[in-house]
């Protein structure tokens, strides 16, 4: 792709984007099975009780029916005070990004869930989120002599996995080594099947594509005012990057956005920035007048807001570049589509083959802050509009999860 805008196609997807959401699942589990006489019992082990996306799959299972008992740790970067209102073990504290950091927590955390041995005969599954967490799943499985089967969700695929060395080599034998031993792989792109566990990992077995869509409990409706607050911004355009802001690449091509158009974009941000710290990014805020960070936000109360008040969303992933960033689909994606923000994707990506299909948002190639600036700076209002009102008028089909696809995931799990 050349760098510039996507034209703007104005049809649904093809149905067969809808139907790889179940891929390697028997088409029995797409509809949901009547109520059982009781419910799944499903022990979640988790990395951040504080994180969103597990905090959200609780509560879906829950909906779902499920009987959830939770193990977590817990990281302190952002929404620290927040409780589980599920029944919660903590496991201790954790940290991002660095396995051997993390090796002797996790060790004292293997002892407090050998201390639950009964707790997890009575389950159904273990549903574990990433490796460290898959270890501790099949650890616990093992010392309780539960039956229960493994299900292992994988919201990203980190960096070393990717490498082409000795540790690389290792990381991707222990993740062969744990794929043999699982009921049940739960991507949350299929672009992780489709770029790493088919052709690196040669995986075969049964797996669930569970998309990071937006879920019931964050549904609002019809646009209230404070969803149509980009309206009255005529003087610029709005970008609004929101969530774990844990790319640096892109934190140094937004400046260089800011720097050449000046009042005529206004880069807006909420979130925590994990990678360089808030002391460091503010600094790099500050140099720009034209850059607004608003710090943390709630999910789901202030989607709306935020989404409502920008043009587009900086969906945009270089932190592993040549591997995860490549083949996910963002959480920011879905939460900005359902409220109308028009994504902003690199050409090439998973993300850009997906709604290239739907024929949303805009992909740019390399150089990516000059292809952007020059596509703001070219962009028509009228047509910003249209393309705004058809991703609003296909914004369930494309960005809702209703709890259908939860139900089926819970039907499957229950089916192993």
């Amino acid at each position: 792709m050349d760098g510039r805008a996507r034209p703007l196609a104005g049809t649904a997807p093809p149905e067969g984007e809808r139907t790889i959401m179940k891929s390697r699942i028997d088409s029995s589990f797409e509809t949901t099975a009547a109520a059982p006489a009781s419910p799944l019992r499903i022990a979640v082990l988790g990395g951040d009780a504080t994180n969103p996306t597990l905090i959200l799959r609780i509560r879906s299972f829950m909906r779902g029916g499920a009987a959830v008992d939770a193990f977590t740790f817990r990281r302190r970067k952002y929404n620290v005070d927040y409780q589980p209102d599920w029944p919660n073990t903590h496991l201790g504290e954790t940290v991002d990004r660095n396995y051997l950091r993390r090796l002797s927590r996790l060790a004292r955390a293997a002892v407090r869930l050998s201390r639950h041995r009964a707790r997890f005969r009575r389950v159904d599954a273990i549903y574990a989120r990433q490796i460290d967490l898959l270890v501790l799943a099949l650890f616990a499985k093992w010392v309780s002599g539960s039956r229960a089967k493994i299900v292992y969700e994988v919201e990203d695929i980190q960096a070393v996995y990717f490498r082409d060395d000795v540790v690389g080599a290792l990381f991707r034998a222990i993740e062969r080594w744990v794929l043999r031993r699982i009921d049940l792989l739960v991507p949350l792109s299929p672009g992780f099947l489709r770029g790493f566990y088919e052709p690196v990992l040669a995986y075969g077995g049964p797996s669930f594509v569970l998309e990071n869509k937006i879920q019931p409990g964050e549904r609002r409706g019809l646009a209230t005012p404070a969803g149509r607050v980009w309206e009255e911004i005529t003087d610029r355009w709005v970008i609004g990057w929101f969530g774990t802001l844990r790319c640096p690449k892109s934190m140094a091509l937004l400046e260089r956005i800011a720097e050449r158009l000046g009042p005529k974009v206004e880069i807006y941000t909420r979130g925590y920035p994990t990678e360089t710290g808030l002391d460091a990014y503010m600094r790099i805020v500050d140099r720009h007048p034209n850059w607004v960070h608003d710090g943390e936000y709630s999910i789901p109360d202030d989607l709306e807001t935020m989404y409502g008040r920008v043009h587009f969303s900086w969906c945009l992933d270089m932190l592993d570049e040549h591997g995860n960033s490549q083949l996910l689909r963002a959480c920011r994606v879905y939460q900005g589509g359902y409220y109308g923000a028009v994504p902003l994707v690199m050409a090439g990506t998973e993300m850009d083959r997906w709604l290239g299909e739907a024929g949303v948002g805009h992909a740019f190639a390399p150089p990516y802050a000059d292809a952007i600036a020059d596509f703001l700076e070219e962009m028509d209002p009228a047509r910003y509009r249209a393309e705004r009102q058809d991703i609003m008028a296909r914004r369930d089909a494309l960005f809702l999860e209703d709890g259908r696809e939860t139900r089926a995931l819970l039907d499957a799990i229950r089916a192993l």
